[in-house]
């Protein structure tokens, strides 16, 4: 899928693991009580989830988390596991082998996810640049894999929560051809990034309703109703950093995602 979900900025070198805290709610003079309990939230994900695109490098995790505390006061602590390259097939591995990772998800009242399509996704784009096959067919099999995937990532972290009340969101991907021509490569048409990202779309929303858990509708979005509407045009993708959300594109998923409410555990 070009430029975007995971290894995606035409760097196939993974990057150092990006785990990071933001905390908010506990400075002096805060708005958040110091006695009101700790809102643990964990972002789980790839390059599209850890900030790439963000001048801030909040990504929209931290954003939502900042929200959280600027609209309902909550005190929040945001963990940010998501880094560049990590594939479906590393996430799942990591939830069940890495006593961190576990042990992170065990303790979050509240679990985001990104994606993590994008490195599934770079054999078939190399496959089609080759011309080794046509179009959507270079990709169906890849994502098949990452839908299997993905199911399973959020079957695990819902298995580690076990009976414990907690917020489940996915994060969809948009479409970043549309407006994107002349950065990235010729053989990503806007037709194919539609493909992808309603494939994508459809997977992760159908996760989270078998989990009760809400997906955000970042295709519809960013690129309209259409799915092919330019998102760089309004600025919400950034064409410098491509192909990821801007600062105002991260912001609008943090709002989407504030809007999901915070059923089941409120």
């Amino acid at each position: 899928m070009v430029t975007r979900h995971g290894a995606r900025s035409y760097s196939l070198v993974a990057a150092a693991v990006l785990v990071f805290a933001i905390t908010f709610g506990f400075a002096a003079g805060s708005e958040a009580s110091a006695a009101a309990p700790v809102w643990h939230v964990v972002v789980l994900g790839d390059s599209g989830a850890s900030g790439s695109g963000d001048p801030t490098a909040l990504a929209w995790g931290g954003r939502y988390g900042r929200l959280l505390r600027q609209k309902l006061g909550f005190n929040v602590v945001v963990t940010n596991l998501a880094r560049e390259g990590l594939s479906s097939t590393a996430l799942l591995a990591e939830l069940r082998t890495s006593s961190a990772t576990r042990a992170a998800v065990r303790n979050a009242q509240i679990i985001l996810f990104g994606s993590t399509a994008g490195a599934n996704l770079n054999a078939a784009d190399s496959r089609l640049q080759a011309k080794q096959c046509k179009g959507e067919a270079c990709y169906a099999s890849a994502l098949r894999t990452w839908a299997r995937d993905y199911s399973r990532i959020v079957a695990t972290t819902a298995a580690l929560r076990g009976q414990k009340k907690t917020v489940l969101r996915g994060v969809t991907e948009p479409n970043v051809v549309p407006g994107a021509q002349g950065v990235i490569p010729p053989f990503a048409t806007v037709a194919l990034g539609l493909y992808q990202a309603k494939l994508i779309r459809q997977a992760v929303c159908a996760t989270m309703r078998t989990h009760g858990g809400r997906c955000v509708d970042v295709l519809a979005a960013f690129n309209g109703s259409s799915g092919t509407e330019n998102a760089y045009k309004t600025g919400l993708m950034n064409k410098v950093d491509c192909c990821y959300p801007s600062g105002k594109g991260q912001e609008l998923i943090a709002r989407l995602l504030l809007r999901t409410g915070l059923a089941p555990v409120r």
